[in-house]
């Protein structure tokens, strides 16, 4: 009897052992985390210093050092800019210059809207009180397959029948909100991209 229950313990044994391994070759291997470039967390984010950088120049970087380097960008930007919230769909999150963007799309229809609205925007951030550099659009109805039309129509015929009047915001107070909709919404962009420079221009989730 001793004999028989040892024998059978060891192809129970040898089953299991059996059972463990082949189905551990089957189980789909997890696919390799991206990790921030900062601080080694968790990295949903490629960082640009300008739009439309190589792949290669990206940097990936987590929620934390992403709100970090755009708190930098958007206090040392030293001219105006219309922000549209971050919205789930579009892959870039990223600003254009008016130069820039005018150059290459002359008909589109964001730069003139971005033009008039920042001309007649109030000069006191809405949350703090303090002097205020940028305008912040809602971005409800803004989706992966019309965003182009916001570019080609521009905001006020196609963001702003549906969605909150424009607020005007400090950098500190901008970025929060950004920040807030990213950990919100749960948005990953393959690039980012802070204002930079001395011209007006705008901020919008877009694709190339």
């Amino acid at each position: 009897m001793t004999f028989f229950l040892i024998v059978l313990s060891a192809v129970v044994l040898a089953w299991l052992l059996y059972f463990f391994f082949i189905r551990r070759k089957t189980l789909p291997t997890a696919p390799d985390v991206k990790r921030c470039s900062v601080c080694g967390a968790e990295s949903k984010y490629g960082y640009s210093e300008n739009a439309e950088e190589k792949t290669k120049s990206l940097k990936s970087v987590c929620t934390t050092c992403l709100v970090s380097q755009l708190k930098n960008d958007y206090r040392t930007f030293s001219a105006q800019a219309v922000v549209i919230q971050p919205a789930l769909g579009p892959p870039c999150y990223v600003f254009h210059s008016h130069q820039e963007w005018g150059k290459s799309f002359p008909k589109s229809k964001i730069d003139e809207d971005t033009r008039t609205y920042l001309f007649r925007m109030d000069t006191h951030c809405r949350d703090c009180g303090q002097k205020a550099n940028f305008l912040w659009i809602e971005s409800s109805g803004l989706t992966a397959h019309n965003f182009g039309n916001v570019l080609r129509k521009g905001f006020s015929e196609t963001l702003l029948p549906r969605n909150p009047k424009p607020v005007s915001l400090c950098a500190t107070c901008c970025v929060d909100r950004i920040a807030e909709t990213l950990n919100e919404k749960g948005i990953a962009y393959s690039e980012v991209s802070g204002p930079k420079g001395a011209e007006d221009g705008f901020v919008m989730p877009m694709a190339y």
